[in-house]
This record gives structure tokens, sequence and C-alpha cells, in this order.
């Protein structure tokens, strides 16, 4: 105590940021501080005059451990600079549990002439308990020092301006490493920090009055106002991009998690557009003029719900708009069931089964993405009867995949196309294209089947495939409705001889192979009246025995018959 009051007697003729102190007195901690040895005083040296500085102060024991549990109340003190910027100079400062023994002063301390400086953190409550910081203070060339009002300039928005937006970035400068307060309308509504170049940036948001001024006052390391901006006086104009519609391809009553392709009309060349139903809100992009395309995801429980659109022009302008379309959505048992999925390089192959089928069930919709709320690809299927396995699951295959691919969903179609309002899409599923084996081959239909007759020969020619690295598989229905493997052809092309004493036409199909047979063409394209005979079937079965040893045989219970 002794020592502390020497330094008050100095305060008293000359240090003029402890008067406060002498007059007032503190608080004095009740924990006691009997274990604390030391404090350790962290400055950065050197530094410039009137630059605003960090001040770390720990408390230590006598083996240079933190002590948590100090509660002591302390006060800092610049011997040879009376006008210094000192953290809490009044009435000091009491650490709280929750500093654990560790304070930061954020831009806490600031010089006003240059030289070596001495702070010294004291205890109020124990003469033996200090820590010392020496500092390098160097003159700030062609820069004047104030000790008064430090002046604060608001470079944007221009005083008397129209903001065409409800948000506007305040831009100014003032001293550097410098707390700064922005007051809106006579109320503070945020702080920023000043760089080392004294610039600052704050953003005023979601401004909804349309005329307002705008100041910004600095603060010293104690949170007192040092300098204050002149007011700014703008306003923000009404009036932003023109909406027109929002169209749902889907229409406004569908399933729950119904995946929604959205097309929203409005002024063209916009910076953003966005649309948001319950939770979800998802980026537009502009397809052509003034047309917008995107998805949105419906809600997964049943009831009614609005579309927001929110558009946003190079201005800044936006217009927000509530309620432009509400959609209904029916909580529908899930038909489809038993999804399983194979997997090769690139390709997918689905077999599933529906559960109570509408009668207007015609085909389906696969749709997928790289992410579950997006399912931006889709695929519509053939008719469902030329789908259907043996066993009466569907079958079908997406190829050419990104790799990344992984969400699927499934949905029922009407012969026109439109989805079945009253048949709920599957659940989104997923599927790891990533995991398909090294060795698998990418596999698609045949197409391009054509025949022509020379000779005494039916020639069937299909277009090649120049992934069928194993050559093509060639298929004949027989008279179980089934197909079977006649023989394995290196070439896009199949002869058949027609027999002398009687004419028939047979179904022919083919498929492509590749990796050693490990890969084929899943769907069995058929090709109805080629002239063949009787004779000619026996000769191609014992073409089939003796080249057995290089064809792949599989059964393809996928298969349909007539």
């Amino acid at each position: 105590m002794k020592k502390f009051l020497t330094y008050l007697l100095v305060i008293s003729f000359g240090f003029s940021s402890f008067s406060a102190f002498a007059a007032t007195g503190a608080t004095v901690a009740t924990t006691t501080t009997a274990k604390a040895d030391h404090f350790e005083v962290t400055i950065q040296s050197p530094v410039r005059v009137g630059e605003s500085t960090d001040m770390v102060v720990k408390v230590l024991d006598k083996t240079g451990a933190i002590k948590k549990d100090y509660l002591g109340t302390i006060y800092i003190v610049v011997d040879n600079d009376s006008k210094a910027t000192i953290p809490y100079a009044a009435d000091g400062y009491a650490f709280k549990s929750a500093d654990q023994g560790t304070i930061t002063f954020s831009k806490g301390l600031a010089f006003t002439k240059a030289g070596k400086m001495k702070v010294t953190v004291m205890d109020i409550d124990n003469d033996n308990l200090e820590g010392i910081a020496s500092v390098t203070v160097e003159d700030n060339t062609g820069t004047t020092v104030t000790t008064g009002t430090e002046t604060v300039t608001i470079i944007s928005p221009d005083n008397n301006s129209e903001i065409p937006s409800d948000s506007v970035n305040v831009i100014g400068s003032t001293k550097k490493n410098s707390k700064a307060q922005v007051w809106l309308n006579g109320k503070q509504v945020g702080d920023t920090q000043t760089g080392e170049d004294g610039k600052f940036v704050y953003e005023l948001k979601k401004l909804d009055q349309t005329q307002n001024i705008v100041q910004v006052k600095v603060l010293d390391g104690t949170d007192a106002v040092i300098g204050e901006s002149d007011k700014v006086s703008f306003k923000t104009s009404t009036g932003g991009p023109v909406f027109n519609t929002l169209t749902i391809k889907e229409g406004a009553k569908v399933s729950v998690g119904t995946l929604l392709n959205v097309e929203i009309s409005a002024e063209p060349k916009l910076k953003k557009v966005t649309a948001t139903l319950g939770d979800s809100t998802e980026t537009f992009k502009e397809t052509k003029d003034g047309i917008y395309n995107g998805t949105l995801t419906a809600p997964s429980a049943s009831g009614s719900f609005q579309i927001g659109v929110t558009l946003k022009n190079d201005l800044g302008k936006i217009t927000a708009k509530e309620g432009v379309e509400t959609i209904e959505t029916m909580d529908l048992p899930n038909s489809f069931k038993n999804i399983k999925s194979e997997v090769a390089a690139k390709k997918v192959s689905f077999t599933f089964t529906v559960d109570n089928e509408p009668v207007d069930l015609a085909k389906f919709k696969f749709q997928y993405g790289t992410e579950s709320g997006s399912l931006t690809k889709e695929v519509i299927t053939s008719d469902k009867e030329k789908m259907k396995t043996k066993s009466g699951a569907y079958t079908w295959y997406i190829a050419n995949l990104d790799p990344q691919t992984k969400y699927f969903r499934i949905l029922g179609l009407d012969k026109s196309g439109k989805e079945i309002l009253k048949m709920a899409p599957s659940d989104i599923f997923t599927v790891d294209i990533s995991l398909s084996a090294a060795s698998a081959c990418m596999v698609s239909n045949i197409a391009g089947i054509k025949t022509t007759s020379a000779n005494g020969t039916t020639i069937l020619s299909w277009d090649a495939a120049p992934d069928a690295t194993s050559g093509y598989n060639v298929y004949k229905r027989g008279a179980d409705g089934q197909y079977a493997l006649i023989e394995n052809v290196p070439t896009n092309s199949y002869t058949i001889y027609l027999s002398k004493d009687a004419v028939k036409y047979d179904d022919f199909a083919i498929t492509w192979v590749c990796n050693s047979g490990e890969g084929e063409s899943p769907y069995l394209t058929e090709v109805t009246r080629v002239k063949t005979g009787p004779g000619q079937i026996l000769i191609l079965m014992g073409l089939s025995i003796l080249i057995g040893f290089f064809i792949t045989r599989r059964k393809f219970s996928f298969f349909r018959g007539n």
C-alpha cells in the first residue's frame, strides 16, 4: 500500500488520468491474492505516437503459471506521459472469473509523445504485486497528434445522396487502430475498428426509413468518445425490379416432398433472383431474357404453403414479394417398394415394384442430382409394360452419370408425361456411383437396327457401339416367349440364311458386350418379322455350341415376354 500511495501522490501533481481515483476511491476486491507473485505485461514495441495498441496483462505465480482465480483490481501508470490513453484509468480494472487470470485491453493504450515509456501495472491491495513493461514510442512523422477532438470523416454515403437500396456501406477514416461507433437516426446501431490506414467500413442493413442521418464517433481505449464526424443525410429510394409471374410445372397441388420445377417471369438481366418455400430458399438462373428457372422442394408436411420471391438489380434495388403463389401438399402413401440398384461405371440399373398402381400409370420419371435438395437432372422411361420383368417388378437404367451423382427419386407419370398427383414420389434414396468396379464398363442399348434381304438371306444390322469390345450377342425368341442366346458376333451385322422349304418370321434381339462378357446392355432390342426358316435355326443352334467358350451366358429374368 505504501508504494501505491507514493504513485498516488505523484498522480495528484500531474497524472491527471488518476485524479478520478483519488477523488472517488476504488472498490477493493475481497478475494485474497496471496499466491499471485507478479504481473506479466506485454505491449508491442516500438509503437508510434497516437497509435492505439493492445496491452495484455497476465497474473502469474512464482513458478510462472497463470493464477486463474485472481480477482483483484489493477491500475495502470505511464511514468512520463501524463496525457497517455490508459485502459480504465478512472476506476481501475477488476478481474472477473471469466478472465482466468489474463486480460487483453484491445487498442486500449496510446501515447502522446515519443521516448522510452515505463508502463506499470499494480494491484491496489498488494504493494508487492506489480508488473512493468518498457515501450519505445517513435515520432509519427507527418501526423499531428491531437489530444482533444479527433477528426472523423465519412467518405460514403455523400451528404444529401439517394441510395437505391435498403442497405448501404458507411465508409470513412479517423484515428488508426481505434474503435468507431456508428449512429443512425440518433441511435447507436453498431461499432467497428479502424485499420492501420485509419479506414473503416460498416454496413447498414434493412433500412426502414426513407430519410436517414448517419454519424460516426471514435473512442479511446476506455471507450470514451474522442471525436465525432459531421452528420450525413441520405435517403433510400423506392421502386425495385418488376416481378411478373411465377409458374409451377407440377401444378399447385402436389404430394409432400415433391421437387418443384419453377419458372419466374420478371425484369431481365437481374443480379439475383431467389424464391422461398417454407424453410427452403433457392437461387434461380436466367435462361432467357426475363425468364428465371430453378427448383424448390415441397414441405414434408401436408398443408397450404406460400412461395415468396426476391429480386435484386445491379443498382442494389430490391423487390420482395410474399405469397406470389400458394401450393397444397398431400401426404400420400409411398407406392414404390423394394428399390434396388446395381452400379457399373457411370451407370446404375434399378429394379422396383409398385403397390396399388393407379389405372393411369403409364411410365416413370427418375430425378437425380449431387444434392438431395436439388435433383436437377431427370430421365423419363419407356412405357411401363416394356420395363416389366417376368417377376412383375420394373427395371430401368441410367447411363453417363456424373460420378458425383448420389441422390435419386422415382415418380409415376400418365401417358402424356404428367406427374400423377395421387401417387406420391418415392423417398429420395442414395446410390454411391463412386463404388462402381474399376473393371466394369458402361453399357447402353443397341440402336439403328434394320434388315436387308438379298440372295436368299436376311442381313440383320445395327449401329456400331464403340465400347462393344467383346462383340454383340444375338438372341431369338422361342415358342415360350423367352429369348435364347444364338450367337456372339464380332461385328454389327448378322446373316440369316432362308430355308428353301418354308418361309417363317421370327423375332430377334441384339445386345452388345464388353469387358470379356462382364458388361452387357440390359435391354433386348426386338426386331419383329425377320424372315428365316426351320433349317436355319438348327444351323444357328449348332454354331452356338461351337462358340460357347466365349459366350457369356446370363439369365435375363428382367426381359419381358410378349
